[in-house]
């Protein structure tokens, strides 16, 4: 294994950590459900631009106050999520009401919800969604609703994991690493060797520096956070924002997975 960092080398408490993430993540049920299952990387439910028409309706929607006025179609048991790489996964399906449902918080989101939505139209379709695996075509149901153009779009099956969670579990951050950040991973070189990472800084910080730690099987990114020194009454506005830093790979990326030095979790570019 190597350990990288650009342009200074990691400290002791980085490298530590990030040897316990590469170990707890090989064999792991999340590290199954992303290098094979389907976790989306984006929302995967779609509402028409400029929702929503008063506050009125958008606590309808999220109370889940729908009228449905036209016969709920039936569909298959089970769905197919077809990925452009050339594999797929059937998964069990959601019907359309509960397609519908997926953004309801089961309760009105304020004093009291007196409106309604009303669905005037059903149809099956296909989205697409960016997921672990890449592209693909999930498939999914359009709804019209009453005073809206355009449609709200919901998917007709579940993920399999959520991100940086196991199937079935709410992820557990690991401590905080004092001196140290995590760092977003923007995108991955041409040829495979160099990350570009974002990382946060401001008033009161040192400029971070980008971490990379390396197995056969996982790199580890994260950045430094160190205090700056400043004057006694310094006041420092709420200005943190994201700068873009480099690491380079001793190797290919080629297919290993990155993860998130400060919460565990995998990632994948953003472009």
């Amino acid at each position: 294994m190597s350990v990288q960092a650009s342009p200074s080398p990691s400290g002791p408490g980085f490298q530590t950590r990030a040897s316990e993430l590469a170990s707890r993540w090989l064999g792991s049920p999340l590290q199954q459900a992303w290098e094979s299952g389907y976790v989306p990387l984006q929302d995967t439910t779609h509402e028409p631009a400029g929702v929503f028409h008063s506050g009125a309706d958008k606590a309808a929607y999220e109370a889940g106050q729908f009228h449905v006025t036209v016969p709920l179609p039936y569909g298959p048991a089970t769905q197919t999520v077809r990925f452009d790489h050339g594999t797929t996964r059937t998964l069990p399906a959601l019907g359309a009401d509960k397609a519908l449902h997926t953004e309801s918080l089961g309760h009105c989101p304020t004093a009291s919800c007196p409106a309604w939505l009303t669905v005037t139209g059903i149809r099956a379709t296909t989205e697409r969604v960016r997921t672990s695996q890449g592209e693909a075509t999930v498939p999914a149901w359009a709804f019209q609703i009453k005073g809206y153009q355009g449609e709200f779009v919901f998917a007709a099956v579940r993920p399999e994991a959520s991100l940086g969670s196991a199937p079935g579990q709410e992820p557990t951050p690991p401590p905080t690493l004092p001196g140290y950040q995590g760092a977003s991973l923007i995108s991955v070189s041409a040829d495979g060797r160099t990350l570009t990472l974002g990382a946060a800084t401001g008033c009161g910080k040192l400029p971070p520096t980008g971490l990379v730690y390396e197995t056969k099987d996982v790199v580890v990114v994260g950045a430094t956070d160190k205090p700056a020194p400043t004057s006694p009454g310094t006041v420092c506005a709420a200005d943190e924002r994201l700068v873009r830093l480099q690491v380079h790979l001793g190797d290919v990326l080629d297919g290993r997975t990155v993860l998130d030095v400060a919460n565990g979790q995998p990632e994948a570019a953003m472009g």
